[in-house]
């Protein structure tokens, strides 16, 4: 893949058909928050807690994965900008067998779809130990 800046690369010209097609901008968000907890020691704690319990929102509660389709409930602003009961979220395993590169030779907005969805759940599966955590930060907003 070329390293992060391949890997990097790669996940750009994925949003970029995202951004450019609506059929496949359907999947956005969890294009974003599967690069970002892959990536989660560039990105900080903060940003894994953000991204964990949207993807938990995506991936367990039916929220949208489309662009703009994810609402952010009453309160979530409020929990990532200061709210210092925020754990440090770190992955503590593998991040998951399916990466960007797996989904950027997608052919047909159809097959994108069900790729992302695929590397969104891997990715879900391998922050496991913090499924609890997110579960009930979603609850109690």
């Amino acid at each position: 893949m070329g390293g992060e800046n391949g890997c990097r690369r790669i996940f750009e010209g994925v949003l970029a058909k995202g951004y450019s097609d609506p059929a496949f901008g359907k999947v956005h968000l969890i294009t974003v928050d599967a690069y970002a907890l892959q990536h989660g020691d560039a990105h900080g704690p903060q940003s894994n807690a953000y991204h964990l319990v949207r993807l938990c929102a995506i991936v367990e509660f039916g929220a949208s994965p489309a662009i703009g389709g994810t609402r952010e409930p009453q309160g979530w602003r409020e929990m990532l900008e200061g709210d210092r009961r925020l754990p440090e979220i770190h992955l503590t395993r593998s991040p998951g067998p399916v990466t960007v590169a797996d989904v950027a030779g997608a052919a047909s907005a159809v097959e994108h779809a069900d790729l992302v969805r695929a590397w969104g759940r891997s990715v879900w599966l391998a922050w496991e130990e913090w499924h609890d955590w997110a579960r009930r930060v979603l609850n109690d907003l």
